[in-house]
């Protein structure tokens, strides 16, 4: 008999365990929607536990998270954990976003790129987004470029790191 992800997730928290479940979704798409439904779990130690093996989807097969799109970006406006703003962005930065969903995407991450208390992975993946966007958009280049020059001088490794490479994208 197979564990259910709950038990899983409430067994160890660990990324042996993340890997093991985002390996069971990609080989059993059928058990997406069991994980996507503790990813959105009311329960703090739940999201937070679901969203990292969510975030390796990105990595493993993107194509399994498009129906959940829509709702991941909603669940931005009231998130239960750092952890699952972070995995959100961090899928989101593997992300390509239908047409009707991109504006709503890069506004909620050029705000929580804008807000300096937010932990850096999430403010630098949330970045990404936005570059990955803007790249589409040039409009959007030209408002996302100072914002990112203006954090340079304070910027941490990962931001210096990353900003660069969006700049270069993004005024070639």
């Amino acid at each position: 008999m197979k564990l259910s992800f709950r038990d899983l997730l409430n067994k160890e928290n660990s990324k042996k365990m993340a890997s093991l479940i985002s390996d069971e979704v990609v080989d059993q798409p059928s058990r997406m929607d069991e994980l996507m439904d503790l990813f959105f779990d009311e329960d703090l130690r739940t999201c937070q536990r679901a969203s990292w093996p969510v975030g390796l989807l990105a990595d493993k097969n993107p194509q399994l998270l498009e129906p959940y799109l829509k709702k991941m970006l909603d669940n931005l406006d009231t998130p239960h954990h750092d952890a699952v703003i972070r995995n959100t962005f961090r899928t989101f930065q593997e992300t390509d976003f239908p047409e009707d969903l991109e504006g709503i995407a890069f506004d909620k991450a050029f705000n929580f790129f804008l807000e300096v208390n937010n932990a850096i992975a999430i403010r630098v993946f949330a970045m990404t987004v936005c570059g990955n966007i803007a790249m589409k958009y040039p409009e959007l280049g030209h408002e996302l470029i100072p914002v990112i020059e203006e954090g340079m001088p304070h910027g941490s490794a990962a931001y210096l790191s990353r900003g660069n490479s969006i700049l270069k994208k993004l005024r070639k």
